[in-house]
Parts: structure tokens; sequence; C-alpha cells
């Protein structure tokens, strides 16, 4: 038996109807998932960001406690570098991008507060060579690999360490290495001394997935760390 023409047009408008509600409404939950990812996303990596802060604040107020008792001149102008310091994290901490003169300016601030801290005892080299200081990058990228190399770096009287610091970037290329000695006698072993170094690094999978590359090389002597991003 022969279908007539107007039955097949019907069926076939009906079945194309069909298709595309099962598309839109396909359409529909990507979109959602898309956007719920992104809030995600944007969750972690303000947890991450707030993991960083208690931790530097804890540093940089029993540092001062500490010298209140044998120098309070030498704590004063601490404290007056600290806030600089501070206002720079509280102000541009949550800032989707600051640019590289800022971060690296912050950098400094922090290195030569704790030159000012640890004097002789500690041998500091640091090398700066930027082609584009207004390129954009996400804040406080790198303080926790140059907060660790001064909280583990060796700097007894009895034994002078060092950290090397270089910070290269041109065109979309940033390089930045870090390295540091260790004390012969380390007495906390037993601390957890990754949770900062598995924070970066969940930053840098959110932030440059297949851009960046963090290789990390650490003896009983030395410690280094060098970190490849294209921007």
């Amino acid at each position: 038996m022969d279908v007539p023409p107007y039955v097949i047009w019907v069926y076939g408008m009906s079945s194309a109807g069909f298709l595309m509600n099962i598309a839109m409404c396909g359409l529909s939950l990507l979109v959602e998932y898309i956007s719920s990812q992104k809030t995600l996303v944007g969750y972690q990596l303000q947890t991450l960001q707030h993991q960083i802060t208690p931790h530097f604040m804890f540093n940089v107020l029993n540092h001062i406690h500490v010298l209140m008792e044998t120098d309070v001149r030498l704590a004063s102008d601490l404290l007056i570098k600290y806030s600089e310091i501070l206002r720079y994290q509280l102000y541009n901490g949550e800032k989707k991008g600051i640019t590289i003169e800022q971060e690296v300016q912050f950098l400094k601030d922090f290195i030569a507060v704790e030159q000012l801290r640890w004097g002789d005892r500690l041998a500091v080299e640091c090398h700066w060579e930027i082609e584009d200081k207004c390129k954009e990058i996400p804040s406080l990228l790198f303080i926790t690999f140059v907060e660790n190399a001064f909280k583990h770096v060796a700097k007894s009287v009895y034994e002078k360490g060092f950290v090397e610091i270089n910070f290269h970037q041109q065109g979309k290329t940033l390089r930045f290495e870090i390295k540091n000695s260790k004390p012969l006698i380390q007495f906390n072993k037993v601390e957890n001394k990754g949770l900062g170094l598995k924070n970066i690094k969940e930053r840098l999978d959110i932030m440059y997935p297949r851009k960046h590359d963090l290789r990390i090389d650490e003896t009983n002597e030395e410690f280094y760390a060098m970190l490849t991003i294209q921007i």
C-alpha cells in the first residue's frame, strides 16, 4: 500500500522537530555544564589563593615578633616594609591579572626584607630580565617559591646559605628559576613542606593548562625549581 506524500512530509517534519528538541536540550545542558565548571574553577582558585594568605601572614608576624625582643628599630623598619607587602597582597591578591612589573616589585620587596633580616648569613643573587613590563600575569604566582627558599635555606652563623633567582620574560615566554642551599642538619623533616607547592601546581593546572612546565630537583644539599609559562 502506497503512503500518501503528505503523510511522509508530516512524519519527516515531526522527526526533524523531535531531533531539534533533543539537540536544543543537549545544547542547554552543555551551556549549564560549562557555566558550572567555570564557577567551580573560580571557587577553586579563590580557595587556593586564601590558603596562601594565612601562611604568609603568619610568617610575617612571627618574624616581627622575634625581632621585637632583640632589635626594636629593625623590627619597626621591617614592619613598615612588610606593610607594603601586605598591602599589595590585600589589594592585588584577588585580581585576575596584574602587570609583571607589579609582581616583580612585590618579589623584590619581599627579598629585600629577608636580606635585611638575615644580613650576612645569606648570599642572595637575583637577575631580572623583562622585555614587556606591562604584560599581565596572575598575582602571587611566584611568592610560594621565594618564601620557601628563604624559609628552608641554610642560614646559621656557622653555615652561610645562598638563594639564587632568575626571572626572564621574552615575548610570550616567561621563565622563573630559583635555587637555595639547604642546611646540613634538618630538624623539621616531619613538617609538611609540600602544601605550598601542591597549591601552586593546582593553580597552574587551572590557569595554564598545557601551557606551563614546572621542574623541581631536590637533593640533601639544594632545592631547585624552574617554571616556564606561555603567557
